[in-house]
C-alpha cells in the first residue's frame, strides 16, 4: 500500500474547500432535477451521490481537520492510501518555466518541504525517483538559493554497513558523452565535485573504478593557461601537476618498475648564496645498467692492495671494468693484480705506501634487472612513427643537420 502524507500549510484551506465543493454539487444536483436529495451514511465520511438524488458514503474520511483518503486513521492534514501504482498524481498542461506537478512547502527550520519514504525491507526500490523524457531535460534536481551558509542542493545519506551510496548517479546510455554524475561550480573558491570521509581510520574521500580495459577510472583536465590539473594537499601542497605536464612532489618518490626520461639533475640551494641561486648536476647515463663504484686506497710495502667490496657485489653486478689513478707520485707500473674474486680485487705495481683512487664499474646481473633489460635502440609502434616524444628538440636536431650538409655541399 502507498501512502503520501502532505503538511498542514499546504491543506489549510483543502477542508473547507472539499464542503463547499459537495454543497454546491448537491444544490446544483438538486435544482437540476426539481427534487429534494436524501440518503443514509456513516458519520466523518464526506458523502457522495450514489443515485441521481441520494447520497451515501465516500472514501474520505474525516477526523477533527484531517482528512482520509482510504482510511479512517488519517495522520495528516491529507492521508492518502492506495492501491494503485501512484498514490497522488499531480499534473499541470502549463509551459511556463517553473510550473510544477506537485509542490511541497514548509516553514520548519529543520523540516522536509518534501519526503519519500520506500518501506519495502527488499528490492530495488526508491524514496524518491524523478523522470524526464525531453532531451535536455533532468531526472530530479535540487536547489539551494541561500547565499550564505552550509546549503546543499541535494543531499543523500545512507546508513547501510553493506555497499551503500548516500547518493548514487547512472548514466545508462551506451553512447553520447553521458555522465553518471556530474558536478560543477561558478565560484573561483568553489568545489565542483567534494569527497569527504569522516571516519578517524581508514575511510576514501573519492574512488574511481572502470570495468573496460581501456577505460579511465580518474580524469583531470584545464582548459588552458597556467592552473593546476591535480594537487595534493597535506601538510602544505604534498604534489601538483600543471597544465604543461610540469610536476611536483615534496617527498620521496619510489618506483617498482623502470622509469624513462628525457634527462634528469639534481637541483640545490646553492652551497655558495643558498639564498638566491641554485645549483644542479646531470644524471650519468650509459647503455647499459650500469652500476659505478669508486675510493681511495693506501698501497702496502710491496706497492700493493686488496680493495674489498659489499658481500653482496657480485651478486648484483658482473662484466667489471677497472679504471686506476696514481696521487701525488707516478706510478707507472699500477695494474690490476687480480680481477674481481669473492668481492674483492688487487692492486699492484705502485710505489710503497703510495696512495691510489680505483674505480670499478658493473652491469647489472640481478633477478630484476636481467627480467627487465632496457632496450637501448627500439622501433617506435606504427601509430607513433612520424611523431616525436620532443617535437621541438627534434626540429632543432634535423635543422642542425640540414645546417651542416648545406655547409658541407659549399
Amino acid at each position: 500500500m502507498t501512502r503520501f502524507k502532505f503538511g498542514t500549510s499546504f491543506y489549510s484551506t483543502l477542508l473547507p474547500l472539499c464542503a463547499l465543493l459537495v454543497a454546491l454539487a448537491v444544490t446544483d444536483s438538486a435544482e437540476a432535477q426539481g427534487m429534494p436529495f436524501s440518503g443514509t451514511g456513516t458519520p466523518n465520511y464526506i458523502p457522495q451521490f450514489t443515485g441521481t438524488h441520494t447520497l451515501g458514503n465516500s472514501n474520505i474520511f474525516q477526523v477533527g481537520s484531517d482528512l482520509g483518503v482510504n482510511t479512517r486513521f488519517p495522520q495528516a492534514t491529507l492521508d492518502v492510501e492506495s492501491t494503485d501504482i501512484f498514490g497522488i498524481l499531480g499534473s499541470t498542461s502549463n509551459p511556463g518555466p517553473f510550473a510544477a506537478g506537485v509542490i511541497g512547502r514548509t516553514a520548519s527550520t529543520s523540516g522536509n518541504a518534501v519526503v519519500g519514504e520506500s518501506r519495502a525491507t527488499s528490492g530495488n526500490n526508491h524514496g524518491v525517483f524523478g523522470r524526464a523524457a525531453s532531451p535536455d531535460g533532468v531526472g530530479v534536481a535540487g536547489l539551494a538559493t541561500a547565499t550564505t551558509g552550509n546549503a546543499y542542493g541535494v543531499t543523500g545519506e545512507t546508513r547501510t554497513t553493506d555497499f551503500g551510496a548516500g547518493v548514487i548517479g547512472s548514466a545508462s546510455a551506451t553512447t553520447g558523452n553521458a555522465f553518471g554524475m556530474f558536478g560543477s561550480t561558478a565560484s573561483p573558491d568553489g568545489v565542483a565535485v567534494f569527497g569527504y570521509a569522516s571516519a578517524r581510520s581508514g575511510g576514501t574521500g573519492v574512488v574511481g573504478v572502470v570495468d573496460s580495459p581501456n577505460g579511465v577510472a580518474g580524469r583531470f583536465a584545464t582548459n588552458g593557461g597556467s592552473g593546476l590539473i591535480l594537487q595534493g594537499i597535506g601538510n602544505g601542497q604534498v604534489f601538483t601537476i600543471d597544465n604543461s605536464g610540469n610536476g611536483f612532489l615534496a617527498g620521496n618518490l619510489v618506483v617498482n618498475g623502470t622509469v624513462s626520461k628525457g634527462g634528469g639533475s639534481f637541483k640545490i640551494d646553492h652551497p655558495l648564496d643558498p639564498a638566491n641561486k641554485t645549483l644542479s648536476h646531470s644524471f650519468v647515463e650509459s647503455p647499459d645498467m650500469m652500476d659505478i663504484y669508486n675510493g681511495v686506497v693506501t698501497l702496502d710495502a710491496e706497492g700493493q692492495a686488496s680493495v674489498k667490496l659489499p658481500g653482496w657485489f657480485e651478486s648484483l653486478n658482473g662484466d667489471f671494468r677497472y679504471l686506476l689513478t696514481a696521487i701525488a707520485v707516478p706510478q707507472p707500473e699500477l695494474y690490476i693484480a687480480q680481477e674481481i674474486r669473492g668481492n674483492q680485487f688487487r692492486i699492484a705495481g705502485g710505489k710503497p705506501s703510495a696512495k691510489v683512487s680505483w674505480q670499478v664499474t658493473g652491469v647489472r646481473h640481478d633477478a630484476y634487472a636481467n627480467a627487465h633489460r632496457i632496450k637501448v635502440e627500439e622501433d617506435k609502434p606504427a601509430a607513433a612513427r612520424g611523431s616525436y616524444i620532443h617535437p621541438e628538440a627534434a626540429l632543432a636536431s634535423r635543422q642542425e643537420t640540414q645546417g651542416s650538409a648545406n655547409y658541407a655541399a659549399r
